[in-house]
């Protein structure tokens, strides 16, 4: 009976399966999981190798694990789907139909990704048969990492398995009938997938997880002080931190809320998984929207969010309908000596086992292309022989002169070491003048132009001139004044606008008086305040 390890490498934990093989039925012989290093993942993307490789090697070495052939499972945003029906053909040529049509189903350069495929049903339509794929097209790079991680770990990759793949491969079965849907929650992302009859009918990924609530729970002291990521998961799973609804009264208790702190505390928690939340009911109300004859016969969670106390009878409350936990598979179980975590956990690595799917850069072709380039390489090896001898004294001399010049750019370099200091010295003076920039023009008003203007006034204007009334807004100054004829009143008029604090000059009109006296109203505008002045060139 062959083995295989099956891992599904996470943003926090890495869970491992052995599994053993006899024929199309397998079985869970054992299973375990540790945190990730900090750092050594980032969206599926193995940063790490080593440190995760060694990590690994020396966890299946105190499980006493001898196992060596391993297939993993990816979950990342840089694996893109995209359902395709093809007509129906041989299995073994629908590789290099989908390869030859990667341009149609995405915009990416085919160069740089590893297509491949998932079968999830033959349709027949018109009395034609027709496949109905899932394509997958993955960066090279990927497979890369993980190929890095197996040799780092002493074993020997033989699939690489999209994660939205492994989990459909594992409750398609358990789905067979009705409309299901799963939800898989981990720290950052969520997966969203509707079967019906046993085939993926929707699938969806979200951007939002359960790294929110473990966030909120981490600034509250109630819960525990100076908690790292793995302290706050542990609360979350081992204590009730969630309530039964994102819009409960806020003072109404729970038997959870032991006092005000704590039930503040478990409200903000809850709050904080609202816009996952909110996103998977607008995924069910989208199929409904597209399947008006849809009724969901269960929706059901796995994932390390599955293990939240409180989250699914939250998602129940919020969904309207019951929302419960994968626990068991009929076809494989979790075994008794597993070290913790149930089928919600290990779901992905159980269903890798019945895909068709393998995002793993294909060692047998490059092996081909390798022997194909050495062909052609003894051929070139003759004439680059002679060329290389031609070359080789032109080639030690300039060596000796990019030497020297390196040395002396070197010295040049440390010579002028003390710019970079005065540049950021500089860069730093200019940012703080910026700041203080936008600060003042926030404290200046158009009405600080009063002073100006009053002092403009007593300059120019002639002190026959007599100032009824006076008012002055943010914006503008009203007044009315008295002079002693109208051609005084123009050159009046005349000498305001020429006053540098305003903007703009308007009068009412006049008025002659008996005594051949004038009075007239004006309204001006303040000019615009002047911008700070600055001292850096």
């Amino acid at each position: 009976m062959a083995k295989i390890l099956s891992i599904e490498v996470g943003l926090s934990q890495v869970r491992v399966a052995e599994i053993e093989q006899k024929g199309k039925k397998s079985r869970m012989s054992s299973c375990f999981r540790f945190a990730t290093p900090q750092g050594a993942v980032e969206d599926g993307y193995i940063r790490d190798t080593q440190s995760l490789g060694d990590l690994l090697k020396h966890e299946l070495g105190q499980r006493k694990i001898k196992t060596k052939k391993v297939s993993f499972v990816v979950a990342s945003s840089r694996v893109a789907s995209r359902e395709v029906r093809l007509p129906l053909v041989k299995q073994n040529r629908l590789q290099n139909i989908v390869e030859a049509n990667a341009t149609d189903y995405f915009p990416i350069d085919v160069t740089k990704y590893i297509m491949s495929y998932g079968i999830i049903d033959i349709e027949e339509k018109e009395d034609e048969k027709q496949y109905h794929l899932m394509v997958y097209a993955s960066p090279k790079s990927i497979s890369a990492a993980y190929q890095e991680l197996a040799v780092c770990a002493g074993l020997v990759m033989v699939r690489l398995d999209y994660i939205g793949d492994s989990i459909y491969n594992a409750v398609k079965d358990e789905f067979s009938q009705g409309t299901h849907i799963l939800m898989k929650i981990e720290e950052k992302n969520t997966l969203i997938m509707v079967v019906k009859d046993g085939e993926l009918s929707l699938q969806r990924n979200l951007n939002y997880g359960m790294d929110s609530a473990v966030e909120t729970v981490r600034t509250y002291p109630v819960f525990g002080s100076n908690l790292d990521f793995e302290g706050a998961v542990q609360v979350l799973c081992t204590r009730n931190c969630i309530r039964r609804s994102l819009d409960m009264p806020a003072e109404e208790n729970e038997p959870a809320d032991t006092d005000d702190f704590v039930r503040e505390a478990r409200r903000e928690v809850t709050e904080s998984l609202r816009y996952l939340v909110g996103n998977i009911s607008r995924i069910m109300d989208y199929y409904i929207s597209r399947n008006t004859d849809a009724e969901f016969e269960s929706i059901v969670c796995c994932g390390l969010g599955a293990e939240l106390k409180g989250l699914p009878e939250l998602l129940t409350n919020e969904l309207g309908q019951r929302v419960s936990v994968l626990e068991e598979l009929k076809e494989i179980q979790v075994p008794k000596n597993c070290e913790d975590g149930s089928m919600a956990v290990y779901a992905a690595v159980t269903g890798s086992m019945k895909s068709t799917v393998n995002l793993m850069e294909k060692v047998t072709k490059k092996e081909k292309e390798a022997a194909d380039n050495l062909r052609g390489a003894f051929l070139v090896f003759g004439v680059g022989l002679v060329s290389a001898l031609a070359l080789a004294g032109a080639g030690v001399a300039m060596r000796m002169y990019q030497e020297n010049e390196q040395n002396r750019l070197n010295q040049r370099i440390e010579e002028e070491k003390s710019i970079e200091q005065i540049y950021e010295a500089y860069n730093d003076a200019k940012e703080q003048y910026d700041n203080f920039q936008v600060m003042y023009q926030y404290t200046n008003t158009p009405n600080e132009g009063l002073v100006a203007f009053i002092e403009e006034m007593e300059e120019k204007m002639p002190s026959n001139i007599t100032v009824e009334t006076f008012s002055s807004t943010g914006t503008q100054v009203s007044f009315s004044m008295r002079v002693t004829s109208k051609s005084e009143a123009a050159n009046t008029l005349l000498q305001l606008r020429t006053f540098k604090s305003l903007n703009r000059v308007n009068t009412t009109g006049i008025d002659e008086s008996e005594d051949g006296t004038v009075s007239m109203s004006v309204t001006c505008s303040y000019s615009e305040p002047a911008p700070l002045e600055s001292g850096l060139s």
